[in-house]
């Protein structure tokens, strides 16, 4: 029977059989190459607009490093974040070129060194980012809110706040800042704040004996004119002021692709869209976290940890479980008539691990808390926190709040910081704080959960 086929092929090839031979031979394939390019140029388009958000959280990250590098008067990794051309300007006080120029700028509003100086507070609440990023991701620009706390323990404190309208570009694959510019709105005492500020006030932030390498770049009044610092991103309703990429065509490489290397292409273009998921996911839960401790719920607050979760505020000690975590914060209370407990969290640095199954958070933490009629205070922390996915959610596998000040309101920063929290009574810890530490005006700094971004260190 094998032999028929051949037999008839054979003879019709003799011209003896003048039936048509199509069944004698394998169905035409389609060709694929068109479709697969197609969906090659599909998933590098879909890839590179990946790779923008990606851009997006990387230079959010980057100016909100800033931000925790001023608070303790990190100058050196500060000015590391800069290009070497790069150039600062803060307030109404010159333009500063170049890294070198940077750097002994920055030393001297520390009295000549980095770090703070003895009793000094210097915090920076950077808020509200605008990033608008260039379609190829080489360059972006943002405008930032910033909010200072600053001052001399037992001698003065002052309130702070103005913009940030920055350029930043990317340069052998990392983001640096190329210009920084601070527009003051005011900078006024703490007593009486911002209705006692004055132009004098105001113009003093960031004044240096170190000249200038030019000019401010922009004469302006500060409050109480009604000066707006130029604005660099389009009215988001009139036009597509956030520069996304265009799709592809496809390429001579797109074209050259198998399907098994398509393959490889997607499964890693799903790990990084997880990854950037988790960005949205880890900062929804931080904020989360706070909404709940607002008001104090504590059976909502504990679902959000992991099973062997660790859980450490203000140097009460370490609490491992979510039960324990579930008992320190009943322990807190129930919200009664009169009281106030906001828990504001901002300025987060996330960072997720390589395989993607875990994230770490710097955020920072405000607290205004109160009772009517009798108590009011100011408080503020830095978050060192690291989450975990249990069964496909995201959790908290480590909570640590360490106190930066705790103060009374009539009383301000400048004149009155509580020492560490107590213990609760009856209800010890697991374990001691696991960083030894004494609040401001002590000059603690929290550890940093992540390398600098610039040089790794």
């Amino acid at each position: 029977m094998t032999r028929i086929p051949a037999l008839k092929a054979l003879l019709a090839c003799l011209g003896l059989l003048t039936c048509s031979t199509a069944w004698t031979q394998a169905p035409a394939q389609p060709d694929l190459g068109p479709r697969l390019a197609r969906a090659a140029a599909r998933l590098d388009s879909i890839s590179n607009g990946a790779d923008r958000i990606g851009d997006y959280n990387t230079v959010r990250n980057l100016q909100q490093q800033w931000g925790y590098y001023v608070d303790k008067a990190l100058w050196d990794e500060a000015t590391d974040l800069f290009t070497d051309d790069g150039t600062i300007e803060l307030g109404l006080n010159g333009v500063y070129v170049g890294k070198p120029a940077i750097r002994k700028y920055l030393y001297s509003l520390s009295g000549g060194k980095p770090g703070l100086l003895k009793g000094q507070l210097n915090n920076h609440f950077l808020r509200s980012p605008v990033i608008t990023l260039s379609a190829d991701g080489t360059q972006a620009k943002a405008r930032w809110h910033d909010t200072i706390q600053d001052g001399i323990y037992g001698q003065f404190a002052n309130w702070g706040a103005g913009v940030y309208e920055n350029d930043y570009v990317k340069q052998g694959g990392l983001w640096k800042i190329a210009a920084l510019h601070y527009y003051v709105r005011f900078h006024a005492p703490y007593e009486g704040g911002w209705t006692q500020a004055t132009p004098a006030s105001s113009r003093s932030y960031g004044k240096s004996t170190v000249k200038p390498t030019r000019a401010p770049s922009v004469s302006y009044e500060p409050w109480p004119s009604n000066f707006t610092a130029p604005v660099h991103f389009d009215n988001p309703a009139r036009s597509d002021y956030r520069l996304l990429p265009a799709a592809r065509t496809a390429t001579a490489a797109a074209t050259s692709k198998s399907v098994t290397e398509l393959e490889a292409q997607v499964r890693a273009l799903e790990l990084k869209l997880d990854k950037l998921r988790t960005f949205e996911e880890v900062e929804n839960l931080e904020n989360t976290y706070g909404y709940y401790a607002d008001k104090s719920m504590q059976d909502a607050i504990s679902a959000l940890f992991a099973e062997n979760a660790w859980l450490e505020i203000l140097g009460r000690g370490v609490f491992i479980g979510r039960d324990r975590a579930y008992e320190y914060m009943r322990r807190l209370g129930a919200p009664t008539y009169g009281t106030l407990f906001n828990h504001m969290q901002m300025q987060p640095v996330i960072n997720v691990s390589t395989d993607g199954n875990t994230a770490t958070i710097r955020s920072r933490l405000v607290v205004m808390h109160g009772v009517l009629d009798r108590t009011a205070q100011w408080g503020d922390g830095v978050y060192e926190n690291v989450y975990v996915r249990e069964n496909g959610v995201w959790k908290y596998q480590v909570l640590n709040a360490y106190q930066t000040f705790y103060t009374d309101y009539d009383k301000g920063w400048g004149k009155h910081s509580a020492g560490m929290f107590s213990p609760f009574a009856g209800y010890p810890p697991d374990m001691p704080q696991s960083v030894a530490y004494d609040p401001w005006p002590a000059p603690f700094i929290p550890p940093f959960s992540y390398r600098h971004p610039v040089t790794g260190k």
